[in-house]
């Protein structure tokens, strides 16, 4: 069995990958994300399984009711997005407990743990048919928390991308006008770009097996891209990867997006608002981003390349914008620590690592639109 731990890049579709995985007999998995952190680290520590199995459900609660998972669209499911599922808490607890008398499979107490948290949720999984074991961490440091808390355990990582451009255009787009934009602030566009053009190298110091799986492609070229997916894993390859689901109904994307989509679509194309960025912006991303423009088929975004950009990005005066309009004093102090922050990384960060990660599914003659 694969140990497999997804990190998304920005709105580059980590869940959307993940729901595709829903219901296939040899996945193992829970429905969305779950974050690596020392609360989880907490409950996987508790010595009396009874204990640990309540305590997960109290934690995780919309995992039982996804009525509870409000974010991420599961209390939106379905073909008219008025259905829900639930899970039966006091069975999972039971089963918990009933399968943690069982032979360990890992060394690792803690990995076990969570290894059988999963087992007691898909209580319909036969065991012996599980090939990979799917993890969705979701953002860097939750991976980072994935590789220090579970040190001895074997495990691959795939990371979501998109062409950058539309990876900045889209977290504009969406997070300014989810909640009239309160919650994007300087901040969290700071992390994104670094997601977005730093992620596949914050990994790659992980000394991990990576692969890549792009947006573009995932929509394009599902069915190449699935089955090398199932050749590399070992798993067979399945009708269900063409169906947006948790647990068999259908999935509209998070609330963030407010998509009324769902699915593999065929026409999905590479786009952005061109409103986000000034030539100079292009010019510079295209110095920064190059390698990985060619490598995973992006073209060019930029007939000129900046490598230095001291004035503040298109985006950023943006978010500046946006924190200024809904008053967010603490944020709006924040700015200038940012940017700062911001040049630095762009400035400073050599990485040179030429050698990246393969694109499963990715044509290398053919540049993605």
């Amino acid at each position: 069995m694969k140990i497999l731990v997804l990190m998304a890049g920005a709105r580059a579709g980590a869940e959307f990958f993940q729901s595709l995985l829903d219901g296939h007999k040899q996945i193992l998995q829970l429905p969305g994300i779950l974050h690596v952190n020392g609360e989880l680290i907490k409950i996987l520590s508790i010595k009396s399984k009874k204990k640990l199995a309540e305590e997960f459900v109290k934690k995780y609660i919309y995992y039982f009711d996804s009525r509870k998972s409000n974010i991420e669209r599961h209390n939106m499911l379905g073909l008219k997005k008025k259905s829900s599922y639930k899970v039966n808490k006091n069975f999972f607890i039971k089963r918990f407990i009933q399968i943690s008398k069982k032979k360990k499979r890992f060394k690792n107490e803690l990995f076990q743990n969570l290894y059988l948290i999963h087992l007691a949720y898909n209580s319909k999984l036969k065991e012996r048919n599980i090939k990979t074991f799917v993890i969705n961490a979701h953002i860097i440091p939750y991976v980072i928390n994935f590789n220090s808390y579970f040190k001895d355990i074997k495990f691959e990582i795939i990371h979501t991308i998109r062409n950058p451009l539309a990876s900045i255009s889209s977290t504009l787009k969406n997070w300014t006008r989810y909640k009239n934009g309160f919650f994007f602030t300087p901040k969290e566009l700071y992390y994104n770009l670094k997601l977005i053009f730093f992620g596949i190298d914050e990994m790659i110091k992980l000394n991990k097996k990576i692969y890549i799986i792009q947006l573009e492609n995932l929509h394009q070229k599902s069915e190449k891209v699935f089955k090398k997916f199932c050749k590399i894993y070992k798993i067979s390859f399945s009708n269900r990867f063409k169906n947006s689901t948790f647990h068999n109904l259908k999935w509209w994307g998070d609330k963030i997006s407010r998509n009324n989509k769902s699915g593999i679509n065929k026409k999905h194309k590479v786009n952005y608002d061109t409103n986000y960025f000034t030539k100079y912006d292009l010019a510079f991303f295209q110095n920064k981003y190059n390698i990985k423009l060619k490598n995973y088929c992006y073209g060019v975004i930029s007939e000129q390349s900046q490598n230095l950009h001291l004035s503040p990005l298109k985006c950023e005066f943006l978010t500046w914008k946006n924190t200024i309009k809904n008053r967010r004093f603490k944020h709006i102090i924040s700015i200038p620590y940012f940017y700062f922050k911001r040049l630095i990384l762009f400035t400073f960060y050599h990485y040179k690592n030429t050698n990246l990660p393969a694109s499963i599914g990715l044509d290398k003659d053919k540049i993605i639109k």
